[in-house]
């Protein structure tokens, strides 16, 4: 971590599992991630499954997020955000748009995806921001058994 930045400058990094424990997520996704693997294991499996950065703020984790490759050219988006993360959302959400296509041009995905929380409008909105398509309704897809949202993007055949 970069303890030299400013904390008013973001900074992207390479995504490191032990970010994830710096991040003081919302009480709701801390619900839900509870009922998956312990959070250290989570964030090992997916600092391993794909390409992955954490957006930083004065050394601090704010938002950390990738995408899982399923296949060549197919992933799964996923973004855990921190309490802190609401006061920089402008940046969160350039920087985001920013690194969606570098997963298309630097990583070579062509499809990514992301479930979103049907209730949880916040992510809803931001997924459409991101540019992709709602595509699917998904009952009990959550680990709680919640109805998520299918959204994807699919970028075409390059020549």
């Amino acid at each position: 971590m970069n303890h030299h930045s400013s904390p008013d400058t973001i900074l992207l990094v390479p995504f490191r599992a032990g970010h994830a424990a710096s991040l003081r997520l919302r009480p709701e996704a801390d619900a839900v991630l509870s009922k998956l693997a312990p959070l250290a294991q989570l964030a090992a499996a997916y600092e391993a499954a794909g390409p992955a950065w954490t957006l930083m703020a004065g050394g601090w984790p704010l938002v950390c997020g990738g995408a899982v490759r399923f296949w060549p050219g197919v992933g799964e988006l996923w973004c855990w955000a921190g309490q802190e993360a609401g006061h920089w959302s402008v940046a969160i959400a350039r920087q985001a748009r920013a690194t969606l296509l570098r997963l298309r041009d630097e990583h070579g995905f062509h499809r990514l995806q992301a479930h979103v929380r049907e209730t949880d409008q916040r992510a809803r909105g931001f997924a459409q921001f991101l540019g992709l398509a709602q595509e699917g309704r998904c009952p009990g897809y959550g680990p709680d058994q919640a109805t998520h949202i299918l959204y994807g993007r699919f970028f075409g055949w390059k020549a």
